[in-house]
């Protein structure tokens, strides 16, 4: 038996509203369980570019990957018997060290109410969303910020991986 069930919705910028209705799904729980992975949905020919790391690479590298990928979890709002904790996310990239500030002067500071975790090179931007965060904003600004850290050009296609505790 699987702990959680995944389904993978693909969007564009324009249309977030099916993300944004499996974060809600999440977040009715109110105990944090279940995540959404959000990254560029690549053509083929951008991953053969993109080639395959090495074991050595991954073992030694001080950064992440080089497609970026964000990632939400639900806040806990205290239903669940749980210590009530913010939503959080997270944008694993290989734009090295800093990346809040490579953000910040392309434009895209971290929302207001939002406090920074972790800004590392190699395990990326780690962030708690301000409560009562929009799912609308919070989709937008991790595509954004993707989309910002990327090194390859990309089209505005995405995929959200959306993992929910089994019933």
């Amino acid at each position: 038996m699987r702990a959680f069930e995944t389904e993978t919705i693909a969007f564009d910028s324009a249309g977030t509203g099916p993300v944004e209705a499996a974060m809600a799904g999440l977040d009715a729980t109110g105990d944090g369980r279940g995540w959404i992975n959000i990254g560029p949905g690549l053509r083929d020919d951008q991953i053969t570019r993109l080639g395959e790391p090495t074991m050595m690479s991954r073992w030694f590298s001080g950064r992440g990957p080089v497609v970026p990928m964000a990632t939400w979890t639900p806040a806990v709002t205290g239903k669940s018997g749980k210590k009530p904790a913010s939503a959080v996310i997270g944008v694993a990239h290989g734009a090295g060290p800093k990346a809040l500030g490579q953000l910040r002067d392309a434009g895209l500071d971290l929302p207001t109410g939002w406090r920074k975790v972790q800004d590392h090179a190699k395990r990326g931007i780690v962030a708690e969303v301000a409560p009562g965060a929009g799912y609308e904003g919070v989709v937008r600004w991790l595509v954004s910020a993707c989309w910002s850290l990327c090194p390859i050009e990309i089209d505005d296609r995405w995929l959200a991986e959306v993992h929910r505790p089994a019933r």
